[in-house]
């Protein structure tokens, strides 16, 4: 698509929920709340990428996220003059890139950062251009972002370069926990049909092996233009004959054609996962995509 369980398991499952809490315990923010006026200071276009760089960045620099209200829809975003501001005052910014949140790329651009100071997260060599730009669900686009951004806080301090790359390399770690409890439910649930109103949950659905229909309907949504009355038609089908076990939707978008699907799957008794592009308050990323694959297995009838 183009973008314009056993002895063992339950093993696997503590190992993960150990990882988890081991980055976890990393305080988002401790930065900011430590930061004196002297600190590096790195802003972060949305707070998902923000909370991976602070776990990795603080103490020794202070990370501030622009966008972290979940009524906010990044793709229409406008910059404000605060924003500007803020990026200029930085030694470091990151964002998720792919065309999502362009209108950082010309805050960065106006205020004469280097290059080498930019980080984004398609950046990785397997971003293609056209690509799902949803890739904080993309363990291998997170997985490039955390060396490369530990290696930009390395170049700007070296003093704490050791503290950054141990940093990254328990937020490794817990990229992995991730990747070995999607490998306990991809046993379970690959293959089965599923459903979103956009393609933001596709890089999770592609982790499990699960089969992602609807796909004409998402690609409408996210670049906001009214979905064809045949692809609508099919959707609702799928929905009423129960050919779709689950239909993931994101909370941020409110479209007619969205609500009326949702009525359908509740009617149809199809079960719902909502989603948001922003990451929930108090909540690391690997907790909040952990979590996320929780609910997913327990949708999708997999006992955990």
């Amino acid at each position: 698509m183009v973008f314009p369980v056993q002895k063992k398991q339950g093993f696997w499952l503590k190992t993960a929920f150990f990882a988890l809490s081991l980055v976890g315990a990393l305080g988002f923010g401790a930065g900011v709340v430590q930061a004196a006026a002297k600190m590096p200071l790195v802003v972060a276009a949305e707070n998902t990428w923000g909370d991976i760089a602070a776990q990795i960045a603080a103490p020794d620099m202070r990370v501030v996220a622009i966008l972290s209200s979940p009524t906010v829809d990044p793709h229409e975003y406008q910059a404000t003059p605060a924003d500007a501001r803020l990026i200029a005052a930085a030694e470091l910014v990151v964002a998720n890139g792919a065309g999502y949140d362009s209108w950082a790329d010309k805050l960065v651009a106006a205020s004469g950062l280097l290059p080498a100071r930019y980080v984004r997260a398609d950046s990785w060599p397997g971003w293609e251009e056209g690509g799902n730009p949803h890739l904080w669900f993309n363990m291998e686009a997170v997985s490039a972002f955390v060396t490369h951004f530990a290696e930009a806080c390395a170049h700007i301090d070296p003093e704490h370069a050791d503290g950054y790359s141990g940093r990254a390399a328990k937020m490794q770690m817990a990229i992995q926990a991730i990747e070995a409890h999607a490998a306990l439910l991809k046993a379970h649930v690959a293959g089965m049909h599923v459903a979103a109103t956009e393609p933001l949950f596709t890089p999770l659905a592609d982790l499990l092996g699960l089969q992602m229909d609807e796909q004409a309907f998402q690609l409408a949504i996210m670049n906001d233009v009214e979905p064809a009355p045949s692809t609508i038609a099919k959707f609702e089908s799928d929905l009423k004959e129960h050919r779709l076990k689950m239909l993931v939707y994101n909370q941020q978008v409110e479209e007619p054609s969205v609500r009326h699907l949702l009525e359908l799957a509740q009617q149809s008794s199809v079960p719902t996962l909502p989603l948001s592009e922003m990451l929930p308050p108090h909540k690391h990323w690997q907790v909040w995509v952990h979590d996320i694959l929780v609910q997913t297995g327990q949708l999708l009838g997999v006992q955990q």
